[in-house]
């Protein structure tokens, strides 16, 4: 096994200073999860504990102080806290809506929230949607408007807010006409501290599903004066610094859902083994074992897209608006659906809130869900994916440049710095990985076959990558032939495309990873069985039991288990989780060397 990249140290550092989330001593815990969840209390303890160790500093760029260097590592951390709780990591989470001072914001502006989250230890929180309107920003109704002496005056309600209350900052969209158009919404990012308290109010909590223990409510805003320099860009720029700040954070999401695939699998790996039926454990049961088998191989999936969609972000910004959407869909659906068959394994405990062992299942099961609403919901990703099918489908004769190909997908590989900058709304050229499906087929193919067991998987292998290239094919001429008409929405087959382009999409984002990255890495990653089973499936997110080869099968078990048993996150890399019964760290202890 080889080393793992250096971008994962601090996640590993991360994992080590929590310790294991199964000893109830511990702050991120699964006890506490589990009784702030039953109690519906905010997890303020472990949110502390995060910020002592300076987890807040992975949020700001190193120009303005902070740690931010590449957004793998800002995905990598979500992956641990998520596999704790999923609560706590949303409630920490709300500290990544800083990126629209990155995206948008005035030096000043960039200064001041810099130093609000590094020295005052401040949060915001993000107040776009509105009971009336969700997701569409554009006829949301709270208002901006000046005054006879030229101040900044709101009005509105925005719900519902996660850490409404608790948040020291607002990131808010607000309109300045009564029409509905583009230009016609602002973005501004308000010090409450800063605000008359008789002109806005906390509304009260809502009751929600999952994520019992959020602060998640409501703001409402009367006549309220705003601070001159609230605003963020220009007039009528807040739709587009959304979109733009969408694009990182629904990249950040996709470590929410890999946290939550993975406890939701070890939990019923755990079981599996030791739940006795038919005078064996289950887990020797074929059924059992396919269900366990593609929830592993559906995590996989998830995380090649999750990787390639981070490194992406720095490589090709502005070609990105697309893949974010990607990635997200992807990984949720694949979370989701995977959570739903493992519920079946283990039958009526997954309802069960306090039985040792699997109680917490039905935790992961209810807040993980919600991960597809984030940001945009899935249906939201999937309209836009569905207008910009035509260009992302787009035949180009030129193959993508060598050495940005190999930067994205050799985890190795330096990247350059996230240049918030070059982000754009509108992506319209092709997509950069079905571009380079071609290329990576040609270097599938000159590969020498192995001299061992794994020689009779080669020639399967090969056909699945012929499989995956035609399909990509077919895809590209159903688009052309469908045109979408101008100003008619999306019809129902074109959403279907636009689910059958993100499949693909995955699985060629495993075939990269695979042939960048099996002899620097090596390990389980370096073994073809898994890929064998994403290009068979061609990333596809249902399950249809028996559909993986039995080897197939057999392998992914194997290497579950294993991981199991050893304690490693089901990863592709070589990423091992806190041993069994440790404490968290001392006090001193911080996640970055130079804050010790």
């Amino acid at each position: 096994m080889k080393s793992i990249p250096s971008q994962y140290q601090a996640a590993l550092r991360l994992e080590s200073l929590l310790g294991d989330p199964g000893n109830a001593a511990n702050v991120v815990s699964f006890p506490r999860a589990l009784a702030h969840d039953e109690a519906e209390t905010f997890p303020a303890a472990a949110l502390a504990r995060l910020q002592h160790l300076g987890v807040h500093r992975a949020f700001v760029p190193a120009q303005w102080g902070g740690e931010f260097a590449d957004c793998e590592t800002l995905v990598a951390l979500a992956r641990v806290v998520a596999r704790r709780d999923l609560t706590v990591a949303v409630s920490y989470s709300t500290l990544l809506w800083t990126v629209l001072a990155w995206l948008g914001g005035s030096p000043a502006q960039q200064r001041r929230i810099a130093r609000a989250v590094l020295e005052d230890g401040q949060f915001p929180c993000l107040a776009y949607s509105e009971e009336a309107h969700g997701a569409d920003l554009i006829a949301n109704e709270t208002r901006v408007r000046r005054d006879a002496s030229g101040a900044l005056r709101l009005d509105g309600t925005k719900w519902p807010i996660n850490r409404a209350t608790r948040s020291e900052w607002i990131v808010l969209l607000a309109r300045h006409q009564k029409e509905n158009h583009l230009r016609n919404q602002s973005l501004f990012l308000i010090e409450k501290a800063a605000l008359d308290p008789g002109r806005f109010a906390h509304l009260p909590a809502v009751k929600t599903h999952g994520l019992r223990g959020c602060d998640i409510s409501g703001l409402r805003f009367e006549d309220c004066p705003l601070p001159p320099e609230s605003q963020i860009g220009a007039d009528g720029a807040g739709v587009e610094l959304a979109q733009k700040g969408f694009q990182i954070t629904r990249t950040f999401c996709t470590g929410l859902s890999l946290g939550v695939a993975d406890s939701g699998l070890r939990l019923t790996a755990e079981f599996a083994r030791t739940r006795q039926l038919y005078g064996q454990p289950i887990a020797a049961l074929p059924h059992c074992r396919a269900t366990l088998a593609d929830a592993f191989l559906s995590l996989l999936i998830s995380e090649c897209v999750s990787l390639v969609s981070a490194r992406a972000l720095q490589l090709f910004p502005a070609q990105f608006s697309a893949w974010s959407s990607i990635a997200k869909v992807q990984a949720t659906r694949l979370t989701d659906y995977s959570l739903q068959q493992l519920a079946g394994i283990l039958g009526a405990r997954s309802y069960l809130r306090e039985q040792p062992g699997v109680g917490l299942f039905q935790k992961f099961l209810r807040d993980g869900a919600i991960v597809s609403v984030f940001d945009g919901n899935n249906i939201v990703c999937l309209d836009r994916l569905a207008a910009l099918l035509p260009a992302l489908c787009r035949r180009r004769n030129d193959p993508p440049d060598p050495d940005r190909l190999a930067a994205l997908f050799d985890l190795h590989q330096p990247l350059p710095p996230v240049d918030f900058r070059a982000f754009t709304v509108w992506g319209r050229a092709p997509d950069v990985i079905f571009q380079s499906l071609p290329e990576l087929r040609r270097q599938l193919a000159a590969l020498p076959a192995p001299a061992h067991a794994a020689a009779t998987l080669w020639p399967r292998l090969q056909d699945a990558a012929d499989q995956l290239e035609r399909a990509v094919g077919t895809l590209r001429d159903t688009v052309a032939r469908t045109p979408r008409l101008p100003g008619q929405p999306n019809t129902a087959p074109r959403f279907a495309l636009a689910e059958r382009f993100c499949s693909l999409h995955s699985a060629i984002c495993c075939l990269g990873i695979w042939l960048y990255n099996r002899e620097t890495i090596g390990g389980w990653l370096a073994r073809p069985e898994w890929l064998l089973g994403a290009l068979r499936r061609q990333g596809e997110w249902i399950f249809r039991c028996g559909d993986l080869p039995v080897d197939v099968t057999e392998a992914l078990c194997d290497e579950l288990f294993a991981a199991t048993e050893a304690r490693r996150m089901y990863s592709l890399l070589p990423w091992p989780l806190a041993p069994a019964g440790q404490s968290e760290a001392a006090p001193e202890h911080a996640l970055w060397k130079t804050c010790e």
